[in-house]
């Protein structure tokens, strides 16, 4: 019987917030990868998505969408509960609010906790107060996930002297498979009353301060500055929603820009639009940028976290050498008027997306997980 299999472990998958978004989906797919290998895993949020709603597959312990100390402790007390009701052998903490309440609620070293890193620490971690709270909560984890060498450090840093697995990002290919470019294309034009020669650059993420969705409509400017009649097309919601928008009537960007807010069918957006581009001033390894490449959508991305392991520069899209609006401009713009090079650059990224396939990372999860809970037995 294979080892997995024979030493099935039982995982809980914390995330903080019941939307879909990065953390979140991940959480959902690893979970589902797992439970083919023959684990029994579920999935729970802490609390509501930042708009007050919930997913069905990431049921909130809490009914409360705000941030803060009241809710954290609110969530861990919820937390302890569930735990007291069904054990499981690990917790898998993806994000840092989930690892928080994962180590409040940890009694004699049980269960296992695992964080799951997806970004970088903010530079306010590193003040003393702050600095000391995490250095404890480290203490009290038993491994981590980083998805790069600088996300590791971190946890050096801090003083975290146990297991760093490399495991990379990744997503479920299956909504990926069947998509057709021109037909998706053709639609969301229909659905946007868009011309054919319009470009479409999409920017798909949540709105907040560090996606730097400002700087997308700079980029945007500088699109339509170089004679080049583009749209952007924006979907994702968050706190910045309204200040971007007004940023957008404020520039008179309006007609140019679409913010779709959430979407179900990403798979078919990024299939529909011509450029993707990232302007993050943070991240890990994108998860956005992997779901592109399964799409066969080019990319033009700033050089932040591992975007480097994702997109090949000049293979399947381009990574600009700094974070200049005009130098992600050129790009886009000699991307829009080739079609033959964004094909070429679309059906790369498509074959070499195998890599970061979700049934992929679930066998190297799993071995871990087996590993951790039986002290290497099996």
């Amino acid at each position: 019987m294979d080892a997995c299999h024979h030493d099935a472990v039982r995982i809980l998958h914390l995330v903080t917030r019941s939307q879909r978004r990065g953390a979140e989906l991940v959480a959902v797919e690893l979970a589902r990868g797992l439970d083919a290998l023959g684990h029994t895993n579920r999935v729970l949020a802490l609390g509501l998505g930042f708009d007050g709603g919930e997913d069905a597959d990431l049921p909130p312990l809490t009914r409360r969408a705000d941030g803060g100390v009241r809710a954290l402790w609110l969530g861990a007390r919820a937390l302890r509960r569930e735990l007291r009701r069904e054990p499981v052998d690990v917790v898998m903490a993806h994000g840092g609010r989930a690892v928080e309440a994962a180590v409040l609620v940890r009694r004699r070293g049980k269960p296992v906790v695992v964080w799951q890193r997806i970004l970088g620490f903010p530079a306010r971690l590193w003040r003393p107060l702050r600095r000391w709270w995490w250095r404890a909560g480290v203490r009290r984890i038993d491994a981590a996930v980083a998805l790069t060498p600088e996300l590791a450090d971190e946890l050096r840093r801090l003083g975290f002297a146990g297991p760093i697995w490399a495991i990379p990002n990744f997503r479920d290919p299956e909504p990926f498979v069947a998509v057709d470019r021109a037909a998706a294309g053709r639609g969301l034009r229909a659905e946007l009353g868009v011309g054919e020669s319009v470009g479409l650059v999409g920017l798909v993420g949540h709105l907040i301060e560090q996606k730097r969705p400002d700087r997308a409509l700079d980029v945007l400017e500088a699109v339509q500055g170089a004679g080049e009649p583009a749209h952007l097309v924006v979907a994702g919601d968050g706190p910045l929603r309204r200040a971007f928008e007004e940023d957008v009537a404020r520039r008179g960007l309006s007609p140019a820009v679409h913010v779709l807010g959430p979407r179900s069918d990403i798979a078919h957006l990024l299939a529909a639009i011509d450029v993707l581009i990232l302007t993050s001033d943070s991240e890990g390894l994108p998860g956005v940028l992997i779901e592109a490449q399964m799409a066969g959508c080019p990319i033009v991305t700033v050089p932040v976290g591992g975007v480097r392991d994702l997109v090949d520069d000049g293979e399947t899209g381009f990574v600009t050498d700094g974070t200049d609006p005009a130098e992600l401009a050129a790009r886009v713009v000699a991307l829009l008027r080739d079609p033959r090079l964004r094909g070429r650059l679309g059906e790369r990224a498509r074959r070499r997306a195998v890599r970061f396939t979700s049934g992929r990372a679930a066998g190297a999860y799993a071995e871990r997980l087996t590993e951790i809970t039986t002290g290497g037995r099996g």
